[in-house]
């Protein structure tokens, strides 16, 4: 609702102000049918939104579209007219939770060529057209729900990768968070009239008439809108915002600040958490703040305030010459893994609602390899010489597919910077839980731009690629194997099929040649029997869902609104940062890009990642799991304890806890992740001692709340950190762990090169030699694909370039020629020290691959080879061994583990001294 109008809105009965237009209403009128967008421009649809008063439930737009255009260093949206015209749009766009729109029961009336049309929108964004209309004048808005055919998956994954110049280049966002409250009137009246008079500050938090705001407040924070991914990205790249709550509205900056001070006040001095405790009502609850610094709008504020640094000039106006007014500072990986509690509806938007916000991406539309701007072309070719990477948005790719491609970006990326941390995103919790058949991406018009017709060359099991879509491809060869020819038959064996196939279909089928004429495309039948079927692949192992983060919103007792609360224990290997890491367990082994490989097998039902890095130890023993961030008794007993267990009374003394074990229970880190301080260890005896031990556990979180002691719960709440839903485990070797709760006796104890904590394996069962041989017959259909895929890329390119003028050709050139020599010029030694590493690792190469003769002959005639039991020889036998036995194996990752004493290199030490083979683990 707009200023203007506000004080009349308040006045109506809410049920008139929420009433909206249903959509099966008027059967007469049709339903809004889009059309497309071109793909080589970068066109947007906006809605004009009529103007209408809060009492009248239909809601009236007009449908039209614009065009961004570079204007120097800037881009402007203009009108798309018939006319050579241009005349600059002045727009603002909607931040809004998303529900289910295809499902909605609303309508909107949209005009469009004279012709008035409905389009269905559910009750939040319906609610939020309502409120923003003016009474008298138009206005001009961006909605992803209306603006975007979302029906179109080629058309989405365009438009969501000009979403930066859409939010940036608006006038403002307008971000509905909902219809109002007594709550929501409460804490927005709180904010602007007291909260941000800092001089009254101290008596906000002290006087206990002002718990009951503070928990307007936090019922405020916890809408559902500061819950959605897609918000970061807007809130980040807006010039300016307002936040909507049915009449009422507050700048986005004024709320930003509230909720800064509250999120400070709380987690330094837990003021408000006593403020609580005075209400007669509230105080009945202990930890009404608890965790308010991973909230969702407390996350956000802190993100927003951190993406971009702004460059400004010194009259406080952004500076636009020789340095960019933004620069993005946070990576994507950071984005994705540090901002897990904000939710999505599509499972790619987990990782694509924050890539136009990355320091090192770039979204581009996958349609760019047909229809080619300026942009993509120069993004693609110099793509090794660009800090912000070209990442593709492709909603018609599996989501499988989708994980692996942000895994390889986030590996190469920090293999770039360091390489000893590069495979930590296995650890960190990220993607959505999804499941075969929970989302399908099918575009009817993809579908048929990717049919395929594989021909097989006559009398020949080699393979013979004729046409890719519609399109005369070159032919390329496939090594030929039994299971090869299965998948991809002669075609005696396909006309035979083909035969078998008419045969049944005349008699259960009627002539449709009437129904579609003459012309009727020619296909080539194969046995459904003959050709193994392509499952639908789930997300393998080695991708960390989501559901292992350390935090989420869930109804608590006693309380009337969800609230943040901790389910597992943090990542011990942090979050993303430059320069920084908790361990260094792999010591300096760095990542092998090279050996690096995944392996997408559908027709198997697997998707593997091939990593390096050896086993040094095994789990033999597990403990229970600890459940809400307790000490189960029986974790005593198996960390050699037993006499803290006899405990009678409070004068009891147990000793002093094992030095393993307090160490362990903190991961053996204190508070920011630096060394554990020396008082743990008295602090560890009180816990025990104080915590309810006879119950059968330790209550960390009474000792907390109810102990009134200050490093008491400082203690505690690190401990909470590193063991919730954690197991203790004790290897063969004798060491205390910590582990996730799937691990078993038997499991694997390994160092993967590249990461920085050990992980956990568990050895699946040994492939035979039928097995193998299909998964290199798969390998090799895949890479087929990739070439054709690849040629296919490569024609298109070079179609689109034929097509344009000889002046378009020269512009191209020149940029290309331009931003080349700026790329040499910004990195003069990068060319060469780059060659020079790959000369290197050549030449070590072939002097490893030299035979023994070579040697001897470069050494001289006193240089004697190694006896046959020597401990070179000992490890080379090892390591052949281990080459020939690896292929037929594979495991499943049960995520890090902490093991004491083996956090900073001690494996890997001892792996060099007792001549432990390398092996190439095939994770699925």
């Amino acid at each position: 609702m707009t200023e203007e109008a506000s004080q009349d809105a308040r006045n109506l009965p809410q049920e008139i102000r929420s009433k909206l237009l249903r959509f099966d209403g008027d059967h007469a009128i049709h339903e809004f049918k889009y059309d497309d967008l071109p793909a080589d421009k970068k066109q947007i649809r906006l809605l004009r939104l009529l103007p209408g008063v809060l009492d009248n439930p239909q809601i009236d737009c007009e449908m039209f579209e614009a065009e961004f255009i570079q204007f120097k260093e800037k881009h402007k949206l203009v009108k798309v007219t018939k006319k050579d015209t241009r005349e600059i749009i002045h727009y603002e766009a909607l931040s809004w939770r998303w529900g289910d729109e295809t499902a909605g029961t609303y309508a909107v009336m949209i005009l469009k060529n004279g012709a008035l049309y409905k389009k269905k929108v559910s009750e939040t964004l319906g609610l939020a057209l309502k409120y923003l209309r003016y009474e008298r004048r138009e206005r001009i808005i961006w909605i992803d729900a209306l603006c975007i055919n979302q029906n179109d998956h080629e058309e989405r994954s365009s438009q969501v990768s000009m979403m930066s110049l859409l939010y940036s280049g608006a006038d403002q966002v307008c971000v509905w968070i909902g219809n109002d409250d007594e709550e929501s009137k409460t804490a927005i009246e709180f904010i602007t009239n007291e909260i941000n008079e800092l001089k009254n500050f101290d008596r906000l938090c002290t006087d206990k008439q002002h718990a009951t705001k503070w928990r307007a407040l936090l019922g405020l924070m916890q809408r559902a809108w500061f819950s959605r991914r897609w918000v970061v990205q807007e809130i980040a790249l807006a010039p300016k915002a307002t936040v909507y709550c049915g009449p009422d509205q507050i700048p986005w900056r004024e709320l930003a600040i509230a909720v800064e001070l509250f999120v400070e006040v709380e987690t330094a001095t837990h003021r408000l958490s006593e403020l609580m405790k005075k209400d007669d009502k509230l105080g009945l609850i202990p930890n009404w703040f608890e965790h308010i610094s991973e909230l969702g709008a407390s996350l956000l504020v802190n993100a927003t305030a951190r993406i971009f640094r702004e460059y400004r000039n010194g009259y406080g106006v952004p500076s636009t010459r020789h340095v960019q007014p933004r620069r993005s500072l946070l990576s994507l990986e950071y984005l994705v893994t540090s901002l897990s509690i904000f939710d999505c509806g599509r499972p790619h938007d987990s990782v694509y609602a924050l890539v136009a916000i990355a320091r090192d991406a770039a979204p581009f539309p996958p349609n760019s390899i047909t229809e080619r701007t300026k942009e993509a072309l120069i993004a693609e070719v110099f793509s090794s010489e660009l800090e912000q990477k070209p990442y593709p948005l492709d909603y018609n790719l599996p989501y499988a597919d989708v994980c692996k491609d942000f895994t390889l970006f986030c590996i190469q990326r920090c293999a770039d910077a360091d390489p000893v941390q590069a495979l930590d995103i296995l650890c960190r919790p990220w993607a959505k839980d999804w499941r075969p058949g929970e989302f399908m991406p099918h575009d009817p018009k993809t579908d048929r731009k990717k049919e395929r017709l594989i021909e097989p060359q006559a009398n020949s099991h080699s393979l013979n690629i004729a046409y890719w879509g519609d399109k005369a491809m070159p032919k390329y060869h496939v090594a030929s194997t039994s299971t090869v020819r299965k998948w991809f038959p002669t075609m005696e064996e396909q006309a035979s099929a083909k035969e078998r196939v008419d045969s049944a279909k005349v008699q259960r089928e009627p002539d449709r040649s009437k129904r579609h004429g003459n012309k009727r495309r020619k296909l080539h039948h194969v046995s459904e029997d003959t050709v193994p079927k392509i499952r639908e692949l789930g997300l393998p192992s080695w991708v960390a869902r989501i559901n292992g983060a350390p935090f989420d919103i869930f109804p608590h007792p006693g309380m009337d609104m969800v609230k943040m609360g901790r389910k597992n224990a943090d990542p011990l290997v942090g979050i993303p940062q430059d320069g920084h890491r908790n361990y260094s367990a792999g010591q300096s082994n760095e990542v092998d890009l090279k050996s690096l490989k995944f392996r997408r097998r559908a027709r198997l039902g697997h998707y593997s990642l091939y990593v390096n890095g050896f086993r040094f130890d095994r789990v033999k023993e597990v403990a229970q799991v600890s459940q809400a961030g307790q000490i189960p008794a029986s974790w005593l007993d198996l960390a050699g304890w037993e006499s803290a267990r006899r405990l009678r009374s409070i004068d009891d003394d147990p000793g002093d806890p094992p030095d393993e074990f307090w160490r362990t229970l903190v991961a053996d880190r204190g508070r920011h992740d630096r060394n554990p301080p020396y008082y743990y260890a008295r602090a560890c005896k009180e816990t025990i001692m104080k915590g309810g031990l006879r119950s059968n556990a330790v209550d960390t979180t009474a000792l907390i709340y109810n102990e009134r002691n200050s490093i008491i719960a400082e203690f505690c709440r690190r401990v909470q950190a590193v063991i919730w839903n954690r197991a203790l485990i004790r290897t063969e070797k004798g060491i205390l762990g910590l582990a996730s709760e799937n691990v078993r006796k038997g499991d694997l104890i390994c160092i993967i090169y590249g990461c920085t904590v050990p992980i956990i394996l568990r050895k699946g069962g040994l492939k035979t030699d039928r097995e193998r041989e299909m998964e290199i017959a798969e390998d090799r259909v895949e890479a087929m694909h990739r070439v054709m895929r690849r040629c296919e890329k490569f024609r298109a390119r070079k179609a689109h370039y034929l097509r344009k003028s000889e002046e378009e050709k020269q512009q191209i050139a020149k940029a290309l020629k331009q931003h080349k020599e700026d790329a040499i010029n910004a990195e003069p030694n990068h060319h060469f020290a780059s060659r020079r590493k790959s000369w290197y690792n050549k030449r070590r190469a072939h002097s490893a691959d030299r035979g023994e003769e070579e040697e001897v002959e470069e050494r001289g005639e006193d240089y004697r080879p190694q006896r046959p039991g020597s401990p070179v020889n000992k490890k080379k036998s090892r390591q052949r061994k281990a080459n020939q036995r690896d292929p037929f194996r594979h495991y499943e990752f049960l995520g890090q583990a902490y093991i004491h004493g083996m956090m900073d290199g001690e494996a890997v030490r001892q792996k060099f001294y007792a001549n432990k083979p390398d092996h190439v683990f095939e994770i699925r």
